[in-house]
């Protein structure tokens, strides 16, 4: 049996487990994605999903579209013109492909094409990756047959499931070619600030730099932002699956903000943590999603909010966590709940 599947949103890490998850199912999965061209509307820079998703040998189509920004009414206005255009355009491809369901993972490109599956009278699922209902969701809930929750929550509506989040089955991965030939002898720090990087992250290390490297290896995921590299320093633009479980695995601190995705797998793996929300996070999710984070390992995470972060308290918080032992993580399962609810519908 063979069934299209067409797959949507911005959240990287969940959507690449589900075509994981695709290609192994006993069902035949023709697997087409829509996603961003650019990580925003000045075009600067190509989205993560671009760059990775052709890499497994899927088909990828890539828009942009307007937003709606609560913080910036001009914004959203700006966007209108954006938005109507990748509304036809998506409208016409979905046409095209005849999808049998539509999976999203969320974001603003995520919108029209889960309005258009609806006015196709195409079956539909939006995956929320966080204890809160973001925006893209919210609206999303509005067209989908079903709405699949990562945490559990108080909403009545049998709509609403619990599936729990996906994690990369790569974060298990021990091997990489790459990481093991350059026969790193310090503890690592992995610092990241999401696919887009950080930059009062990025800032902050720099400065605290010099003295890092005297005792630790450094690796860096940047973003968009360049770095050199120098001795026992490693700034690299983007990890991609194939390297990401050893740089988790190996890394005796990872400092980051605070997403869904990286606080699953530092919980996953009982990794030690610095964390640092994002202070304007819808909702204040990533504060969540870090205190969550704490209470399931108190003495492995440090909170630094984002007004405290300096040189200084990063530091500090670094030669406090290298000194706490910590216990070997259990080995988890893969989720596969999002795969059996698609296969419902």
């Amino acid at each position: 049996m063979t069934k299209k599947i067409l797959i949507t949103g911005t959240h990287l890490t969940p959507a690449i487990e589900l075509i994981n998850q695709l290609k192994e199912d006993s069902i035949s999965w023709d697997i087409t994605y829509i996603g961003r061209n650019f990580n925003s509307h000045e075009k600067i820079s190509p989205s993560i999903e671009s760059l990775t998703i052709p890499k497994l040998n899927i088909k990828f189509y890539g828009f942009q579209s307007g937003k709606l920004d609560r913080r910036w009414l001009p914004n959203t206005i700006a966007g209108i013109p954006l938005t109507i255009q990748s509304f036809i355009k998506i409208n016409h491809l979905i046409k095209k492909i005849r999808p049998d369901i539509v999976v999203s993972f969320g974001g603003y490109i995520s919108v029209p094409v889960i309005i258009n599956s609806y006015l196709q009278k195409i079956p539909s699922i939006t995956h929320e990756q966080t204890s809160t209902l973001s925006l893209s969701t919210k609206i999303n809930s509005k067209f989908t047959n079903k709405v699949a929750l990562s945490f559990p929550s108080n909403i009545k509506n049998t709509k609403f499931v619990v599936t729990g989040n996906l994690f990369l089955r790569e974060i298990l991965n021990l091997k990489s070619d790459y990481f093991e030939s350059l026969n790193i002898k310090l503890p690592i720090i992995y610092l990241t600030g999401g696919n887009q990087g950080s930059i009062i992250l990025n800032q902050t290390l720099q400065k605290i730099l010099p003295t890092l490297t005297k005792k630790y290896f450094v690796v860096h995921q940047t973003g968009n932002q360049n770095f050199s590299a120098s001795k026992n320093y490693l700034p690299i633009n983007y990890i991609f699956s194939d390297n990401i479980g050893w740089i988790l695995n190996n890394s005796n601190i990872i400092i980051s903000r605070a997403g869904a995705n990286i606080c699953q797998d530092i919980t996953v793996l009982s990794k030690k943590s610095i964390l640092i929300p994002l202070k304007i996070s819808q909702q204040d999710e990533q504060l969540k999603n870090a205190k969550l984070v704490k209470l399931i390992m108190p003495k492995l995470t440090i909170i630094i909010p984002e007004i405290k972060l300096t040189p200084s308290t990063l530091l500090k918080s670094i030669n406090k966590l290298i000194k706490i032992k910590t216990n070997i993580a259990i080995k988890p399962k893969i989720n596969y709940s999002l795969l059996k609810l698609i296969k419902t519908l």
